[in-house]
């Protein structure tokens, strides 16, 4: 509409300035040089204000789409971070469900074994004890960690003996035992409104969460996590406590581009009335720009994201670059991209109605198909399993053993799956990250080969000094896992892995002497979810390795290319030389040809 609008004004204006120049020429000729001139200034200057009005509010638009996309990938990478700290907590409860009374050393190997969630300072292991029985835990406790004593803090922050209470909640252990200044032994519940959130993990049987406070050890804003740990009686008997600082959590899990375009704030709106939170909106804030909120639940409180576009962000070159409009007058250029914008956004949205047609077709069979590629590595999880526990006595040590592989083998393979899986829906909703750091292709071959335990059967050719690529490992290694995989399961017996240089490409190929498929068949599998293999005796395969693996190189910069060659199927993934990255051969040398970052479907 405001494009039209200012469109109708520019005719009026044009019609009206073609009469005035029309009297002009007829009445006062000597004039007609100036006229003409002031006239061709005058329609410039009109339609540059018209097309700048318009592509400053196209512009807003922009940004304002792009911010609430930026910002859901922000508050979902936080919300994310807190739920995998709750979980953490419940399944470390869970460990201790078993055990009457838990030990430095299983708490310990635990906690060693698995490591923190980004964010957090530590776990500890909170006992529920009452007065009468407080002496005889501290010297049972001082037993194992000599010095143990129950403390709280004084106002100016001084280690003292804690107060007369019923009921105390003394940390007994705490991992790494040296973070926070040693908190063992601190009474969880004695810091300033730790109390209440601590009763109500008890109440509820849930993990809870405080609000935002400043940590008892070292004075760092964030928040702790208590979740209860429940006896075989259904009886609250102790506590696993994790505090997190938000600064951490943050760091760790909002992608660097964003960091740096993007400001924002947490807020605990547990206590506000949901009538006055804004939820996923972009609102004009007080202090003036935009603003997009977002709420969201995690450990029983709700959280508020406050999310703006950071001072000189590229979110805002846009605008900067709309005043250039009115200092060029490049009128037939933006008129140009308005029309030219215009056609694509319907040519696009032709294609999107195209492919959601395409995937409504092929949805039935899809969902069936991952149903088969589940169920024939579950069966074999639940048959093995289902033999161990029936014949526990009949089987051997050496068939046990046996059957321990086997059914890790089938869970690599639902695992694999599974993350193929994810890959394909955040590409679908746009959340897919790659990064962008130099990447050795030797060494993520072979790493991917001892772990297939296919070290021994397949070879990896490298040519020398072939450098790296700038490349996301972790995907990289999905890529090869995928067609080594696709080899082994349809190819022939003679399988090999080749690194090599064609011109200023890198390439990276996975060979093997088998009947392979036609061109045509290739290129319609990475289209439908259908089997790209037909030989007899083999369950449907829906072919998602391979479209997963072809989707990830072009992420990347890459491609992922199929042919046949002297009777072999040559799979090829090719990076360009805008890729390549060359290590220094002296300290402060070295050549880049790719900018290091992460790349967002």
């Amino acid at each position: 509409m405001d494009t039209l609008k200012y469109h109708s004004r520019f005719v009026e204006y044009f019609a009206m300035a073609r009469r005035l120049f029309r009297f002009h020429r007829e009445g006062l000729n000597h004039f007609e040089g100036w006229r003409l001139a002031v006239l061709v200034f005058v329609v410039v200057a009109i339609f540059s204000v018209a097309a700048a009005a318009v592509a400053r509010r196209i512009v807003d638009r922009q940004i304002e789409a792009r911010l609430a996309l930026n910002g859901d990938v922000l508050v979902t990478s936080v919300r994310d971070g807190m739920e995998d700290v709750e979980h953490y907590l419940e399944a470390l409860a869970g460990v201790f469900l078993a055990s009457e009374e838990v030990t430095f050393n299983e708490y310990e190997l635990y906690a060693e074994s698995v490591g923190l969630q980004s964010g957090m300072l530590g776990i500890a292991y909170v006992r529920i004890v009452d007065a009468s029985d407080l002496g005889e835990f501290e010297e049972r406790t001082a037993s194992v960690t000599p010095g143990y004593r129950v403390f709280e803090f004084d106002a100016e922050g001084n280690r003292i003996s804690v107060q007369p209470r019923a009921r105390y909640f003394p940390i007994q252990f705490f991992e790494p035992s040296t973070a926070l200044e040693r908190p063992m032994g601190l009474d969880a519940g004695s810091p300033p409104g730790r109390l209440p959130f601590i009763l109500k993990a008890i109440a509820s049987g849930s993990p809870i969460a405080t609000p935002l406070v400043p940590l008892a050890t070292t004075g760092e804003e964030g928040f702790i996590i208590y979740a209860p740990v429940v006896d075989r009686t259904g009886t609250v008997r102790a506590l696993v406590a994790s505090p997190v600082s938000l600064t951490g959590l943050m760091a760790d899990r909002i992608p660097r581009g964003l960091a740096s375009s993007l400001t924002w704030a947490v807020r605990d709106t547990t206590d506000l009335v949901t009538s006055e939170l804004s939820d996923g909106r972009i609102t004009p804030p007080a202090a003036g720009g935009l603003v997009y909120t977002s709420t969201f639940q995690a450990a029983g409180r709700s959280w508020r994201f406050e999310v703006r576009p950071a001072p000189g962000s590229q979110l805002l070159a846009g605008r900067r670059q709309t005043q250039w409009i009115l200092v060029t007058g490049l009128v037939l250029a933006l008129v140009a991209a308005v029309a030219s914008f215009a056609l694509s956004h319907r040519a696009a949205a032709l294609r999107r109605i195209e492919a959601l047609t395409a995937v409504i077709t092929a949805k039935e069979q899809f969902v069936a198909s991952v149903a088969h590629e589940l169920r024939t590595p579950l069966t074999g999880i639940l048959g093995f399993a289902e033999l161990l526990r029936s014949h526990e006595t009949e089987v051997s040590s050496e068939e046990r053993t046996e059957f321990i592989a086997a059914i890790a083998d089938d869970a690599s393979d639902v695992t694999a799956l599974v993350e193929d899986l994810i890959v394909l829906g955040r590409v679908e909703h746009g959340s897919l990250l790659t990064a962008g750091v130099p990447t050795d292709l030797e060494a993520e071959s072979v790493h991917t080969l001892e772990a297939l335990n296919l070290a021994n059967r397949i070879s990896v050719d490298v040519d020398q000094a072939v450098g790296y690529v700038m490349a996301d490992p972790e995907r990289i290694r999905q890529i090869i896992r995928n067609l080594v995989k696709n080899a082994v399961a349809y190819g022939g017996a003679n399988i090999r892995l080749t690194i090599k240089e064609m011109g200023e490409m890198l390439v990276l190929e996975v060979i093997d002497d088998g009947a392979g498929v036609s061109q045509d068949r290739w290129e319609r599998s990475l289209e439908q979810y259908f089997r790209g293999h037909d030989h007899s005796g083999m369950p449907d395969s829906i072919g998602l390795g391979l479209k997963v693996s072809r989707t990830l190189a072009q992420r990347m910069g890459g491609e992922l290319s199929y042919r046949r060659v002297a009777g072999e199927t040559v799979f090829s993934l090719t990076f360009p030389a805008s890729l390549r990255y060359r290590p220094a051969r002296h300290p402060g040398e070295g050549t880049i040809d790719a900018l290091d970052g992460s790349t967002r479907a």
